[in-house]
C-alpha cells in the first residue's frame, strides 16, 4: 500500500489560489467572504507547511515567487479536475436522460426506424439525440455516447466497434431500368453520379471508390453535388443518379426495394465506425444499456442481412 504523506489543509490551498489569482490578500478576502487577517494567516500556515516563501510582500501588495507561480499552476489544474469530477459524478445519478451524438444520416436512416424497439425494451431511459457531422468534445458538450468513424480523436475514451465502413453503389429501381448498361465500375463512372461535399473530414468519395477498381472519374455536367448525405440519398431515391451507399444506412432501403445495387463491387475501408463513451457515461447503467443495444442492433443487422 502506498504511503500517504501529510498534505496541506485544503482550505489553505483554496485561499492561496484566490490570493495568487487576484494578486491581493484583500481581494481574496472579499472573494472568500473572510477577513484579510484570515487570508494572511492561511498563507503563512501554508508557507510554513511547505517550507518555502510563496509571496514576496511588497509595499503596494504581494507578488508570487517562482515557487508560488508553480504552485498556482498545479493547484488551479487540480481544482479544475476536481470540479469536472464532481460534475461528472452528479451526472451519474439514475434517471438522467442519455445523450447520443450521431450523424444526421445515421440518425435518419439507421436509428429512427429502430427507435420504437429501443423504447419498448428500455421504457425508463430518456434518449436525447444530437445530430452532428463533426466529432464533439464529449465532456464539454455533456454527451454520453457518440457514433464516429475510427479516425476520430477519442484515445482517452472507451469505445466499441459499431459497424465496418462498407460502401457500394446504389440507385433507384427506376434509374436502373433506364440504364441497363450499368454492368461495371467503368459504366458507373460514365453515369450520373451524386456527390457528397464533405465539409468537416475526408470521406470516401466517388473518385476514391472508383480508383479501388482502377477507374478514374472526372466530374461532368451530369454530376449533382449536395452537402448533406440525407439529401444525396433522397436524390437517389427519386431516380436522379447513382449514390455511394454506406451499408448500415442503405440496407433497410434495399430490403424495402426502394434502392438497388446496380453492380456487385464493394469497398470496405480500414476505418470502422465506433461507439465511444464519455468518462462519466461509461459508469452509468442506462448509458451502457444504450451502448449494448446499439451494438446488438448493428451486429444483428450484419449477421442477418435483408434479402
Amino acid at each position: 500500500m502506498l504511503k500517504r504523506f501529510d498534505q496541506p489543509a485544503m482550505g489553505n490551498l483554496i485561499t492561496f489560489e484566490a490570493a495568487a489569482r487576484t494578486g491581493s490578500f484583500t481581494k481574496a478576502a472579499q472573494e472568500l467572504a473572510v477577513g484579510q487577517p484570515a487570508v494572511s494567516h492561511a498563507i503563512r500556515l501554508l508557507e510554513e507547511d511547505l517550507g518555502v516563501v510563496l509571496f514576496a510582500r511588497r509595499h503596494k501588495g504581494v507578488e508570487l515567487t517562482e515557487a508560488g507561480r508553480y504552485l498556482l499552476d498545479q493547484v488551479a489544474l487540480g481544482l479544475t479536475l476536481m470540479d469536472q469530477a464532481l460534475r461528472e459524478v452528479r451526472s451519474m445519478t439514475p434517471g438522467h436522460q442519455v445523450t447520443l451524438a450521431v450523424s444526421t444520416a445515421t440518425a435518419t436512416w439507421w436509428l429512427m426506424p429502430r427507435i420504437a424497439r429501443f423504447k419498448q425494451q428500455h421504457p425508463d431511459i430518456q434518449l436525447r439525440c444530437i445530430t452532428t457531422d463533426i466529432d464533439l468534445d464529449l465532456e464539454r458538450e455533456r454527451i454520453d455516447l457518440a457514433i464516429t468513424l475510427g479516425s476520430g480523436e477519442f484515445a482517452q475514451h472507451a469505445r466499441w466497434r459499431f459497424v465496418d465502413e462498407e460502401v457500394f453503389a446504389v440507385c433507384s429501381p427506376a434509374f436502373l431500368a433506364l440504364h441497363p448498361e450499368l454492368q461495371s465500375p467503368q459504366d458507373v463512372a460514365n453515369s450520373t453520379l451524386l456527390h457528397l461535399e464533405e465539409r468537416y473530414r475526408p470521406r470516401l468519395d466517388w473518385s476514391l471508390w472508383l480508383a479501388r477498381f482502377g477507374v478514374s472519374a472526372a466530374r461532368t455536367a451530369k454530376a449533382l453535388t449536395f452537402n448533406d448525405y440525407s439529401i444525396v440519398l433522397q436524390a437517389a431515391l427519386e431516380g436522379q443518379g447513382l449514390a455511394l451507399g454506406w451499408r448500415h444506412i442503405v440496407e433497410p432501403l434495399i430490403a424495402q426495394g426502394r434502392l438497388v445495387r446496380p453492380i456487385a463491387q464493394t469497398v470496405t475501408t480500414d476505418q470502422p465506425m465506433y461507439i465511444v463513451a464519455s468518462r462519466a457515461g461509461r459508469a452509468r447503467h442506462d448509458v451502457m444499456s444504450l451502448k449494448d443495444w446499439l451494438v446488438h442492433e448493428a451486429g444483428h443487422a450484419a449477421a442477418d442481412p435483408p434479402r
